[in-house]
C-alpha cells in the first residue's frame, strides 16, 4: 500500500503547534494577531505563522500515530512509511530540488547550502478558520447642518426688527479671517525680499570685497587646486542606510571589491552566478518576490543585509553569454536595476 505521508502533515498542524519529521526537522506554528494593511486597504484575520526548525529532528510519534489511526495500518508499517518518506525528501534536497508539502509549503536549499522554508497561505488557526481577507475603503464624511429649533411652546419666534444687527455667517467670518492672514504673510514676504534685494546684497558685496585675500587675486586655478575645502563627513549611519535601501549607491568600481565572494562548495567544473534584484525590509515583500522567482523558473537567492534582506536569483552557467542572457531576462521580468553580484 502506497502512503502519501506528506499530505497528512497539514492535518496535524490544525491540532498541534508543532509536528516533527524524524531526522529532518519540525514545523512550528505561532499565533499571529489580526492586522490591517493601510496601504493595500486589507484587513487580515488572526492566523498562525508557520516556520521550519531543522533542529527538531527527534521523533514525536505524531505522524506515525496519525497514519495508524486514519489509514488503519499497523504502527510498524506507518513508521516504515515515515522513514521511507524522510529518505526520499533528503535525497531530493541533496539534488537541490524543491520539496513540496501539500497545504504546508516548500523546502529547499539555498546557494549557501542552508535549508529554507516558504510557507503556503493556509490558515491553521481553527478559531479564525474560514474568515476571508476584508477590503476596506475610507469614508468621506459630510458636514450636516443643524436645523433651526422651534420654541418649547410650539410657537414661532418673533421676527427680528429691521434695525437689529444680524451676525454674519460663520463661513464668511472664516473667509475674512483667512484673507487677512494671507495678506499679512504676503506683506511680510515682500518686506524681506526688498531688504535682500537692495540692502543685504550691497552690504555683502562690500564686505566680501574687503575680506578678499590678496593671495587669491590673479592666481590661476591650478595654483590653488590643493587648497580646496574638504567635504564634511556624512552623519554616522548614512552610508549604511543608502547601501541597504538602493543599488544606485553601489558603484561598479567598488562593488566587486566589497561583495562577499565566498560561496558554497559546488561540484567540480560547476559554476554559479548570482543576480541581485532588490533589498527589502518587509518580509511579505520578500516572500512575494520569491514566489515570482519560482513562477519565472529561477532558483531564489536571499542574503541578510543588516535589518534588510537582499533577494535575487542563482543559476549554474558554463560561459559568459548565459549570464548576460539571464541578466537581460531578469531585468525585463523583475527590475531594470538588477545586476550580477557573484560569479
Amino acid at each position: 500500500m502506497q502512503i502519501d505521508v506528506g499530505s497528512h502533515i497539514a492535518d496535524l498542524l490544525y491540532e498541534h503547534n508543532s509536528v516533527n519529521i524524524p531526522g529532518l526537522g519540525g514545523f512550528v506554528s505561532r499565533y499571529k494577531a489580526a492586522a490591517a494593511d493601510q496601504v493595500q486597504g486589507e484587513l487580515y484575520p488572526p492566523s498562525k505563522n508557520l516556520n521550519f526548525n531543522s533542529n527538531l529532528v527527534a521523533d514525536d510519534g505524531l505522524l506515525a500515530q496519525h497514519l495508524h489511526e486514519k489509514l488503519g495500518v499497523s504502527l510498524e508499517d506507518a513508521q516504515q512509511a515515515v522513514d521511507g518518506y524522510v529518505n526520499e525528501v533528503k535525497e531530493a534536497i541533496g539534488r537541490r530540488e524543491i520539496v513540496v508539502f501539500p497545504r504546508v509549503g516548500r523546502l529547499y536549499k539555498d546557494y549557501e547550502q542552508n535549508l529554507q522554508f516558504l510557507a503556503d497561505t493556509a490558515n491553521f488557526n481553527l478559531d479564525s478558520y474560514g474568515l476571508p481577507t476584508i477590503h476596506f475603503y475610507p469614508i468621506a464624511r459630510t458636514n450636516v447642518r443643524s436645523s433651526s429649533v422651534r420654541p418649547a411652546n410650539g410657537q414661532p419666534q418673533a421676527a427680528v426688527g429691521s434695525g437689529a444687527a444680524v451676525a454674519p455667517p460663520k463661513k464668511k467670518r472664516q473667509l475674512d479671517k483667512g484673507l487677512t492672514i494671507i495678506v499679512s504673510i504676503a506683506l511680510a514676504v515682500a518686506i524681506v525680499v526688498t531688504y535682500f534685494l537692495f540692502f543685504y546684497k550691497s552690504s555683502g558685496n562690500g564686505e566680501n570685497a574687503r575680506r578678499l585675500p590678496t593671495s587669491r587675486v590673479n592666481v590661476s586655478p591650478s595654483q590653488v587646486e590643493g587648497q580646496e575645502i574638504a567635504p564634511s563627513p556624512l552623519p554616522e549611519g548614512t552610508e549604511d542606510a543608502l547601501d541597504e535601501e538602493s543599488y544606485s549607491s553601489e558603484e561598479a568600481t567598488a562593488g566587486a571589491e566589497e561583495l562577499d565572494t565566498e560561496g558554497a562548495t559546488v561540484a567540480p567544473g560547476q559554476r554559479y552566478f548570482v543576480i541581485g534584484i532588490g533589498v527589502f525590509g518587509d518580509e511579505k515583500n520578500v516572500q512575494r518576490l520569491i514566489e515570482r522567482i519560482y513562477k519565472a523558473g529561477y532558483e531564489p537567492f536571499t542574503e541578510p543585509k543588516g535589518r534588510l534582506t537582499r533577494v535575487g536569483i542563482q543559476k549554474a552557467y558554463t560561459n559568459e553569454s548565459e549570464i548576460q542572457a539571464a541578466l537581460k531576462d531578469v531585468q525585463k521580468k523583475f527590475s531594470k536595476d538588477a545586476k550580477v553580484l557573484r560569479k
